[in-house]
């Protein structure tokens, strides 16, 4: 089985969730189905571990995996996991929901005033300000893109026929590698 980095509609499809690179020993991780790497629906867990001189993932090195077991996901962990992902979705888009909602309303203006209306004129402070709040809002848009191309790079993404499988003979190999 074929597992690739950086391939397909970013964030979408069926990933490894709580892959660790090439580290030596067992791993055990979860298939999901993401969208936009938010967890949807757990279609598995896996124990793996890394074949024996495999190189570990870092920019497009392969990397080989050992499946040795399958079992399913626990509702418990499958409910902790959704709930990681709203929280850290939260965070991700707060800068941007922030700025939007103060549009029309400057927010910065009073706030350098108030640190700095004895050294710069209000002019400058306006346009200071405003300067400050397109930055949020800049920011706040980028932040999301930049968190979905780092997952894109780090998660390494399996076939969906392969998550669904019922049965798997014990040591079969998933070979990692971009394309």
């Amino acid at each position: 089985m074929r597992v690739t980095f950086r391939t397909g509609p970013v964030g979408t499809g069926t990933y490894l969730v709580g892959h660790e690179g090439g580290r030596s020993g067992f791993q055990d991780v979860e298939v999901w189905f993401l969208v936009c790497f938010f967890p949807l629906v757990p279609l598995s867990r896996w124990r793996v571990s890394a074949a024996v001189g495999s190189e570990g993932h870092a920019g497009g090195e392969s990397l080989e995996l050992v499946l040795h077991s399958r079992s399913r996901v626990a509702v418990w962990s499958a409910l902790w996991r959704m709930a990681r992902a709203a929280g850290a979705t939260v965070l991700t888009a707060l800068p941007l929901a922030f700025g939007v909602w103060k549009v029309g309303s400057p927010w910065a203006t009073p706030v350098l005033t108030a640190l700095l209306g004895s050294v710069l004129s209000p002019g400058i402070l306006s346009k200071l300000g405003l300067a400050m709040e397109l930055g949020v809002v800049l920011a706040g848009a980028a932040i999301p893109i930049l968190v979905l191309m780092y997952l894109d790079q780090q998660m390494p993404r399996v076939p969906f026929r392969s998550a669904l499988e019922p049965r798997t003979e014990r040591g079969s190999r998933l070979t990692s590698g971009c394309s």
